[in-house]
């Protein structure tokens, strides 16, 4: 009974907050299945000590020597690392999503803006990656290739961050984080100087000539020891995941830059050096429990998924315009990005209300990149037209 009455306690606010913010005069199946989901968000970021029944679980699950957790919902391979999977016997269609990013080919008026699709790697790695007897395999490489093979066919061009993966001078055991699904930030800096690379190389771009940009040792590389629970650790508890080390990169150059993101009614204006307007220091901050998602600290960068973000580079009113349409795996690298652009537009299709499209043929951009990790190759993230 005590236990009832503190979930009820805790989650009153949050609730009450979410009944008032609903739209009563758009009742519909979507919108109260989308109702429903919050309510289940509210309740369950919202448990009575939760944080003590998530250490709890995953130490007991710890003590057993188990590769899974909570029927698979998180699955260890033999290194340790943490990893998202499920039952399947082969990879998904594809052909939806080669079919959507076909239209949208065909739908972007201005001739010149270059249509890429970028492909992040997948926290299973060929070559590198093992699972445990008995952990099933997603199969989201094989997806990836199939969807790349499509969308070549119709003549879209694609940029494979897989490829030299595992020999970008960073350790395989340091590309992705252990207790989250997404790389490093060190590896999401490499991405970049390989995007400017292939950029420069496939379009006879010039961008960052003297490779400034790209240097290494003109940024700030400040590592945060055993501070980092990503998304998995957060299920799984630290007692079965462990702790990342966390490294933040930001210019020791100067920079200006405006950011503007907004999703729904919340709109965030900053403006100033990179770390100012684009790194939040929340994560780093927050006061909060250690898997509450205010110390998300991937998430510091752009202040994390938002329906849409534009970055104004100040310093460089010249350079290319690009948009992402992305994932989270875009949130470091577009930034890292923006160093070399004048402008950089984001859109996320999970949070964004309107049509993607109109908004690729508003913003006349000179490159539009679609990038999705290969588990997220789903129709959940092509839905370009509304």
């Amino acid at each position: 009974m005590l236990f009832s009455y503190q979930n009820i306690k805790i989650s009153y606010g949050p609730l009450a907050a979410e009944l008032n913010e609903f739209d009563y005069s758009n009742i519909n199946f979507e919108t109260i299945k989308e109702f429903i989901n919050k309510i289940d968000s509210v309740i369950n970021e919202n448990v009575y000590k939760k944080d003590e029944y998530i250490n709890l679980y995953g130490f007991t699950q710890k003590l057993m020597d188990k590769n899974e957790e909570s029927n698979f919902e998180v699955v260890k391979d033999t290194n340790g690392s943490l990893h998202y999977t499920y039952f399947t016997e082969g990879s998904n269609p594809v052909n939806e999503m080669v079919n959507a990013m076909n239209v949208l080919k065909k739908d972007i008026k201005k001739k010149d803006t270059k249509l890429i699709y970028l492909m992040p790697p997948d926290k299973y790695i060929k070559g590198y990656t093992e699972f445990p007897k008995g952990i099933p395999y997603n199969f989201a490489n094989e997806t990836a290739d199939n969807f790349i093979k499509g969308i070549k066919d119709i003549g879209i061009d694609t940029i494979d961050f897989r490829e030299d993966l595992l020999d970008n001078g960073i350790s395989k055991e340091d590309l992705f984080f252990k207790t989250d699904h997404h790389w490093t930030i060190e590896t999401a800096f490499w991405a970049y100087t390989k995007l400017v690379d292939e950029l420069n190389y496939k379009y006879n771009l010039n961008l960052d000539k003297y490779r400034f940009y790209r240097n290494k040792d003109n940024y700030n590389f400040i590592e945060y020891k055993n501070s980092y629970i990503g998304s998995m650790a957060r299920k799984a508890s630290i007692y079965y995941g462990g702790v990342d080390d966390f490294t933040l990169i930001y210019p020791k150059f100067t920079t200006n830059f405006e950011f503007m993101s907004q999703t729904k009614d919340r709109v965030v204006n900053l403006q100033g050096r990179f770390e100012d307007s684009l790194i939040s220091t929340m994560p780093f901050n927050s006061e909060k429990g250690h898997y509450d998602l205010e110390k998300d600290m991937y998430s510091s960068y752009l202040t994390g998924n938002q329906g849409f973000t534009h970055i104004k580079n100040k310093n460089n009113s010249k350079g290319i315009k690009v948009l992402f349409i992305k994932d989270s795996f875009s949130l470091p690298l577009s930034a890292f990005l923006s160093n070399v652009c004048s402008d950089v537009y984001l859109v996320d299709p999970r949070y964004y209300d309107g049509d993607i499209t109109d908004l690729t043929n508003k913003l006349k951009t000179d490159f539009v990149f679609v990038t999705f990790s290969p588990p997220n190759l789903t129709m959940e993230f092509f839905n370009f037209k509304k």
